[in-house]
């Protein structure tokens, strides 16, 4: 979605993390992938979120923890 910052935590071997970004890719939605094994301030940047498990997604500033189709689609205003 057009001016929408989304950025989606992830770690390998995330079944659920590979679901969120398959929507936001099928969906048309660009986004940044911050892999948290790969990136430590990733890591620490979801820390700070109060979040220790992923996927999470950030849109604007809304959380989005799982995969709650319905909740990313209403952050995203679809």
């Amino acid at each position: 979605m057009p001016g929408k910052k989304v950025v989606v935590y992830s770690s390998y071997g995330c079944a659920v993390c590979n679901q969120v970004k398959e929507f936001l890719t099928k969906s048309g939605v660009e986004f940044t992938e911050r892999n948290i094994v790969e990136d430590e301030a990733a890591l620490d940047e979801l820390s700070e979120l109060g979040v220790l498990s992923t996927p999470v997604t950030v849109i604007d500033g809304g959380i989005v923890t799982g995969y709650n189709r319905k909740k990313i689609e209403q952050l995203l205003s679809m």
